[in-house]
């Protein structure tokens, strides 16, 4: 609460959103804008995060040698990430091996127009999270924030 008696708004989104049960989509989405930012534009070039699930975040590495460096370099990745998404939301990072999603976009750090779609496994992902909502407006104006959260700044 603010001195003057009011929530902030993007508290009062978490906080509804943890009520809804879409918090770990909320920080799933924050990490993926975060992480070029967390690791550095090189690494985010060959690494990509993953699924959170119960506090642990897979991450796809290039190669074994990048997968080596960052698995030595997880404590302060992590450290990172707490200053960027909160304390107790990602608690481990497991690397593995694959090919990015997205390794077009990630050199040039590209935006995207309002009016472009996300790529199908990222519609995907949305249609995930927003499924537990029963109510459609609520469930459109969640699914505005989490494409809104996609765009690249």
């Amino acid at each position: 609460m603010s001195h003057s008696g009011f929530t902030p708004f993007g508290k009062a989104v978490e906080v509804t959103l943890e009520r809804l049960g879409l918090g770990a989509g909320l920080v799933h989405i924050i990490v993926h804008r975060v992480w070029a930012e967390v690791v550095g534009e090189e690494v985010a070039r060959r690494s990509e995060p993953g699924l959170l699930r119960n506090g642990r975040l897979q991450v796809t590495v290039v190669d074994a040698v990048w997968l080596q460096q960052l698995t030595m370099l997880k404590p302060t990745i992590l450290a990172r990430l707490e200053s960027h998404v909160g304390s107790q939301k990602v608690l481990d990072i497991f690397f593995t091996l694959g090919t990015l999603s997205f390794p077009a976009a990630r050199p040039e750090r590209t935006s995207r127009r309002r009016s472009d779609r996300p790529p199908p496994e990222m519609q995907m992902h949305h249609q995930e999270i927003l499924r537990p909502v029963q109510d459609l407006e609520c469930r459109e104006v969640l699914a505005r924030i989490l494409k809104k959260a996609q765009e690249v700044d």
